[in-house]
């Protein structure tokens, strides 16, 4: 009992000073602006979608159409051209720098999942709703003990300036998409509280490859459920395990066409 009320007031303490955001989307080399609050003459380039959050705070209710792209989430009207097989660096900042200086609260482990959604036409008009998300990449904890004392991908970040890397896939089918970077915090776990950090962008993905996604994939509201023991009541403070299953719908697997059928002549 003693515990579980320490670990809330820990919790409760960081929280308020741990909120972030993606400042910066570098799409194949070429940064464009995410999105903050505080920018009050953003990029006429900038791709990332808007939301109203005023301290940059999670999204707690799996159910809720915020879980697509943050509170109140707005696409932007800008796309970033991206070859499939190129890469995209999320850059997560802190709204509190003196006390999270490297982008994210150490405080603040989790996992980090990177999705995307075809839009099926042009994504700033499209209905978030509707998005169906594909996992294109994740890491959870990395190394050493599943709680605050291993080495999360929310750790490797932070190691990284901020900087969490997703690779588009060579194998889906141009088109425009929606991708969206996301960190579960998992510091109120234990109380059935995961925070919930996404942030969206516009991209409009080249090349010659042929999976559609426009089938597949899984809507923001349907990604999670509490019935994920990982995420609804885990405690990250105390576990003495090693393993961690990562939430959500499975990594993305390219489609594997079959072989040709080859006729060969019949000699008698």
């Amino acid at each position: 009992m003693l515990n579980a009320l320490f670990f809330t007031v820990v919790a409760l303490a960081t929280q308020a000073a741990a909120h972030g955001y993606i400042r910066t989307i570098t799409v194949d080399g070429v940064p464009r602006e995410g999105f903050s609050r505080w920018n009050m003459n953003p990029a006429p380039d900038a791709i990332g979608w808007s939301f109203t959050t005023p301290d940059e705070g999670p999204v707690l209710d799996i159910s809720h159409p915020d879980m697509v792209c943050r509170h109140d989430g707005e696409a932007s009207p800008n796309s970033a051209p991206v070859a499939a097989g190129g890469r995209v660096d999320f850059f997560w900042i802190s709204d509190d720098l003196v006390r999270n200086p490297d982008g994210w609260a150490p405080g603040h482990k989790g996992p980090i999942m990177t999705y995307i959604a075809p839009c099926n036409g042009d994504c700033a008009a499209v209905d978030k709703t509707t998005l169906r998300w594909t996992k294109i990449a994740e890491a959870g904890i990395i190394s050493g003990p599943a709680n605050t004392q291993g080495y999360w991908a929310t750790d490797d970040m932070r190691a990284n300036g901020g900087i969490n890397s997703a690779t588009i896939p060579s194998s889906i089918a141009p088109g425009n998409y929606v991708i969206r970077n996301e960190i579960i915090a998992l510091h109120r776990a234990h109380i059935d509280e995961p925070e919930f950090y996404m942030q969206c962008g516009n991209i409009q993905v080249t090349g010659t490859g042929t999976d559609d996604l426009s089938g597949s994939g899984v809507v923001a509201t349907q990604l999670y459920s509490p019935a994920d023991t990982q995420l609804f009541g885990f405690s990250v403070h105390d576990n003495r395990g090693t393993e961690w299953a990562l939430p959500g719908p499975a990594l993305y697997q390219p489609s594997v066409a079959s072989a040709p059928t080859r006729e060969c002549p019949f000699t008698a």
